[in-house]
């Protein structure tokens, strides 16, 4: 067995660089680098113990995907050496965390609520951790709650595994003990000496169960000591799932659980009182998220009321106005809100030049009142019958604009609005569509033609069988044929691993019997076609509906070589009885009995790897039949 130290590569990749803290016997933790992807990775390196279960349920864990589940990235063997190879773990523990006191009731909420759901998501999965402590979760500085260990420090602790309901219940117990430990900064003992936790101070135990958190720490909310008093009594009473737990702890707010340590330790000259003392305001401020004015896009095409600018659209362009004023240079510029006179005058006055003089009307120019004219236009619009006297006549002003850059036009009534062809050629096109879509149904569905010779189609009707006639006087009626015999059926499977209860990627199994060939079962990846030594072989045990004579087992399987054995026995005792039929793999591996065997539960033994594409070694099973 190789030695694990400083400067040593694993498998070729895996470069150790310090050690870490490590509360379990028998197991190494360091700091590393990956050399292929170059980046920081923890490796865990199983020094004793039960190796292979170990490996196992760090793959199995893999499996399980949650921001708050530490990432198993590698799992494999060095020299004799099993390993295992996470993401980084930033972030104090809750052990570290309560050491200087311990947290407000909403913070242990909220830390416990958010580890409460990653392992409901690891439940669902089949996976459980089985040996929650303080010192395997953490609080990130931005607030992330991360669990590490997951199904991995139980099988190196040999914590044994039980049915469902009694795996589930000794997590949700453990995270009530976490969640007292928070509120009391004390760990309520275990009557199991595998979760004892070293370096921490036990509470105190009355009746054979911990004391109230409430007695031991100030402001305990009555439903979070009530949970604590009620989970670690000497009832069976409380959660029995990690999700019962979450909905006993909702909602919970933010966790800002060593936020204020963090600023204040990142201030110069500041110590570790500065870091405990540092103000809740300004964690806050510090961590306040941006908020950013958002529009639906539902909103973009309501109708919006006069005047109102929606953000990020210009403002409407002046509307063009045609106008009898005069077009000369001289004219009064309506873009501004001083005449053009008074808009040179400020520009004069600003370069210390004089003021041009204003432009003088003419004398023949009708007097215009400041409200309307007789006939109802407005006032500053001159009658038609004098626009050629005054508008070009007298200021010597064209029709098409003459110089001026910005001429007006005038305003359309409100009553006329342009067509707009755009929901009418939607329309038609939608007419076509549909037309085209019936012609193609009918083309699709219609029979052909059958040649009628009076120039129609008829549809053909399905011909009738000949009705059976009775036989004739003398001869023997024909024999009936014999019905045909029970056809095996498949009705349950699932896999077997010696080396583990739970068997082998057993949430996956049942894809090898759902007719599907895209989908398929597969173990775990080994280098050796000997499961790397670990084990001797993993296996299928096949359940039919009914006994039946089986003669035949047909494997689908991505891979060639290996060896595989069918036996007539259950999972429980894999290579107990005789070997109905055995040989390597292929596509399609077609395993025949000598004779029919009366049976209803097979067993496909795997007790050698098949060789895949990438030169591993792994079963690819996307399809097994019984015939």
């Amino acid at each position: 067995m190789a030695e694990v130290g400083r400067g040593t590569v694993l498998a070729g990749r895996y470069r150790v660089l310090e050690p870490l803290p490590s509360d379990l016997d028998g197991v190494s933790v360091w700091r590393a680098t990956d050399q292929i992807l170059d980046r920081p990775v923890r490796v865990r390196v199983l020094q004793s113990g039960d190796v292979a279960p170990a490996l196992d349920a760090a793959r199995r864990a893999a499996l399980v995907t949650d921001a708050r589940l530490v990432r198993v990235l590698d799992v494999g063997t060095h020299e004799g050496v099993g390993y295992v190879v996470s993401e980084q773990i930033v972030g104090a523990s809750l052990a570290q965390l309560v050491e200087h006191g311990p947290l407000t009731a909403d913070q242990a909420r909220a830390v416990v609520g958010e580890a409460a759901a990653a392992l409901e998501v690891a439940r669902r999965r089949g996976v459980h951790h089985l040996a929650l402590r303080p010192s395997v979760v953490h609080v990130s500085a931005d607030g992330r709650v991360l669990i590490a260990g997951l199904a991995l420090d139980a099988a190196l602790l040999g914590v044994p595994h039980g049915d469902a309901t009694a795996t589930s219940r000794r997590d949700a117990v453990d995270l009530v003990r976490l969640l007292y430990t928070g509120l009391t900064g004390r760990w309520p003992a275990d009557r199991d000496a595998v979760l004892q936790v070293a370096g921490m101070e036990l509470a105190p135990v009355l009746d054979g169960a911990p004391v109230p958190p409430a007695e031991l720490a100030a402001d305990v909310p009555n439903d979070l000591d009530t949970l604590c008093t009620v989970t670690l009594g000497g009832y069976e009473d409380g959660p029995h799932s990690p999700g019962d737990l979450v909905h006993e702890l909702e909602p919970w707010g933010e966790i800002r659980v060593g936020r204020s340590a963090d600023d204040a330790a990142a201030r110069p000259g500041a110590g570790a009182a500065a870091a405990a003392a540092a103000a809740p305001a300004d964690v806050e401020a510090a961590t306040a998220p941006v908020r950013v004015p958002r529009q639906s896009v539902r909103t973009m095409f309501d109708e919006a009321p006069p005047g109102v600018v929606r953000p990020g659209t210009p403002p409407p362009a002046a509307p063009a106005r045609a106008s009898g004023l005069p077009t000369s240079a001289s004219r009064v510029d309506r873009t501004s809100a001083l005449p053009a006179a008074g808009a040179a005058g400020v520009a004069a006055a600003a370069h210390g030049a004089p003021a041009p003089a204003a432009p003088t009307l003419p004398a023949s120019l009708p007097p215009v009142s400041a409200g309307h004219r007789a006939d109802g236009m407005p006032a500053s619009v001159p009658p038609a019958a004098d626009e050629d006297a005054w508008g070009t006549a007298a200021w010597g002003g064209g029709d098409d604009g003459g110089d001026d850059p910005f001429p007006f036009e005038q305003d359309e009534p409100d009553g006329r609005r342009r067509f707009d062809p755009t929901a009418v050629v939607l329309v038609v096109v939608g007419v076509v569509v549909l037309i085209g879509l019936v012609f193609a149904a009918r083309a699709l569905f219609t029979l052909p033609d059958r040649g009628d010779p009076g120039g129609g189609t008829q549809a053909e009707q399905p011909a009738e069988p000949p009705a059976s006639e009775p036989p004739a006087e003398g001869e023997e009626p024909a024999p009936e044929e014999p019905a045909a015999g029970d056809v095996p059926v498949v009705m349950g499977i699932r896999t077997v691993n010696p080396t583990d209860p739970a068997g082998e990627r057993e949430e996956e199994v049942g894809r090898a019997i759902d007719g599907d060939p895209a989908t398929f079962w597969f173990s775990q990846t080994y280098s050796r076609p000997d499961f790397g030594g670990l084990k001797d072989g993993v296996g299928l045990e096949l359940r039919l509906a009914q006994p039946a004579a089986v003669s035949a087992v047909t494997l689908l399987v991505n891979g060639t070589g290996g060896n595989v054995e069918v036996r007539a026995t259950a999972g429980d005792a894999p290579t107990a009885g005789e070997v109905l039929a055995s040989g390597p793999m292929g596509p399609e591996t077609a395993l025949t009995f000598a004779s029919p065997v009366e049976t209803d539960v097979l067993t496909v033994w795997f007790s050698e790897l098949p060789t895949m594409a990438d030169g591993r070694f792994r079963i690819e099973l996307t399809e097994v039949t019984v015939g």
